[in-house]
């Protein structure tokens, strides 16, 4: 039984090194897709759900989730990285100089326009978006998808997790998974992708727990031209169940070893509040950027906020145990 795991994981290692593209003398190996690469690196286009019809149903928000929306004043974050959005859910919008990078798109059409609206208010086009990239499978994050496509971006790419996206085409409208969904997915992504989009070189993490199909982002920024990379898990909530939670603090661990490896020093979430950014707004000319937290407490402040919610959960005493086989 150990020879046989030794080689389905040497295989594996074997596998993953061939996608690398062999490098010329003096040159490293290219270990990142092209947009035109990431847009083929399906293989297999029947493992892509065909989009589903659901019967008409009532689908009505979350009363934490519903209109009118509150914004945060929008605010650049680094020299290439913005973040837009309200007091439920946010969207970080990165500069790669060769058109805009959107990561999610909120809760639906109300909340997307105000995103818009607040993106012109920092200097950036909105019809300039190139790629939305969906962290999951849940209303807030995909919701504003239908909106930007058909009013703001329709040439946008739209990049999500294959479990993601297959998960919407067999989940009925309920529960997190109600409101407009994308109608198509251009990328496919898939754990450890990389991809380059003008300057940005942004890495996808599969973290499920808080969704099957959840991704987070590393990507590198600047500050006043100094380099860090921002690390973002793309889940939040901790749901009751024994295989949902101890997927998600498997999860916090496996993103973890991937932030280490990238030197993540920024820690962000996609459900922020006004007092994470409330440092940086007063920031003076000179002063270090505060959301620069540094290799360590990436792991010890930033993830370990995300551990306490699998511990509570844990140590609740209100999951039910594993069936009985």
């Amino acid at each position: 039984m150990l020879l046989l795991t030794a080689s389905v994981l040497l295989s594996c290692v074997t596998e993953k090194k061939s996608t690398s593209v062999a490098a010329g003398p003096g040159e490293s190996a290219k270990d990142y897709l092209t947009i035109d690469e990431a847009l083929s690196a399906l293989k297999i286009k029947e493992a892509a759900f065909q989009p589903a019809r659901f019967p008409p149903g009532e689908q009505k928000l979350p009363r934490s989730f519903s209109p009118p929306y509150r914004s945060i004043k929008p605010l650049k974050l680094f020299d290439n990285l913005y973040f837009t959005g309200t007091a439920t859910v946010g969207s970080y919008i990165i500069d790669t100089g060769e058109g805009l990078v959107m990561l999610d798109t909120g809760v639906g059409d109300e909340d997307a326009a105000m995103m818009v609206e607040d993106m012109k208010k920092l200097g950036l086009d909105p019809s300039r978006i190139k790629v939305i990239f969906i962290s999951h499978e849940h209303f807030d994050h995909y919701g504003g998808v239908q909106y930007l496509k058909k009013n703001v971006c329709p040439d946008a790419l739209v990049g999500m997790s294959l479990t993601g996206w297959n998960m919407l085409q067999t989940v009925p409208p309920e529960w997190a998974y109600i409101g407009p969904r994308p109608q198509s997915v251009d990328i496919y992504l898939t754990d450890g992708m990389k991809i380059k989009i003008g300057s940005l070189l942004i890495l996808f993490v599969s973290t499920p727990g808080h969704s099957p199909g959840c991704m987070s982002f590393i990507f590198p920024v600047t500050d006043n031209g100094e380099r860090h990379v921002v690390g973002i898990m793309g889940g939040s909530a901790v749901w009751p169940t024994q295989t949902e939670t101890r997927l998600y603090k498997s999860s916090v661990e496996y993103f973890r070893a991937f932030a280490a490896a990238e030197g993540c020093d920024v820690g962000l979430v996609f459900h922020p509040r006004e007092s994470d950014f409330a440092a940086l707004r007063t920031r003076k000319p000179g002063d270090p950027n505060p959301l620069v937290i540094g290799k360590e407490d990436f792991d010890r402040v930033y993830l370990e906020k995300f551990r306490d919610r699998y511990r509570k959960m844990l140590e609740s005493g209100g999951l039910p145990p594993y069936p009985q086989i």
